[in-house]
């Protein structure tokens, strides 16, 4: 996949094109994960070093969460077609991807101010849904969340909301999620 500007400079805010990924196919129902939309630059790359994009999805309940070929899933937008429907969720990061993302973003008070101007509310501070999951006794998937202020991965209950981030690696003009 390729990013149409190389040189991003951090809070730079980017619109990506949409690019897809297949997650599963059951019979006429497909996942897919995809990316889109706008992104903020929250480091360059340089050096060798994955450059980092972030878009805040805002909080979500855990209720409208799914585990899918074992990993989270959100049907954040669908495409009814003849004979398949297809469901798109923004792919959920690794804790230590969130936690990294979040140090960078906490550390710079001129990223907040730039997702704020773009109507994307973050508390660095917050719990944030995570890729992982584990089985509990009944082999039954269960959702994890990474909590900010004590960096632990604790497992959801379905009660809770937590924050979504979508974080896209870069190096050159290549994009990696």
């Amino acid at each position: 996949m390729e990013l149409s500007t190389t040189n991003l400079k951090v809070g730079e805010t980017i619109t990506l094109q949409r690019h897809e990924k297949v997650l599963k196919k059951s019979g006429n129902i497909i996942f897919k994960e995809f990316i889109s939309s706008r992104y903020v630059c929250i480091r360059e790359s340089v050096n060798g070093q994955l450059g980092i994009l972030v878009k805040v999805l805002g909080k979500i309940p855990a209720t409208y969460l799914n585990i899918i070929d074992g990993k989270p899933y959100v049907k954040d937008d669908s495409e009814h077609l003849f004979y398949d429907t297809n469901y798109y969720s923004f792919p959920f990061p690794k804790a230590g991807q969130v936690e990294e993302a979040l140090s960078i973003i906490r550390n710079n008070p001129e990223l907040i101010k730039q997702f704020e101007s773009i109507s994307m509310h973050v508390n660095t501070e917050a719990t944030f849904w995570v890729r992982e999951t584990t089985r509990n006794l009944l082999l039954k998937r269960q959702l994890y969340y990474l909590d900010a202020k004590t960096t632990q991965t604790c497992t959801a209950t379905e009660n809770d909301v937590h924050y979504r981030l979508s974080i896209v690696y870069y190096y050159d003009s290549t994009l990696v999620w």
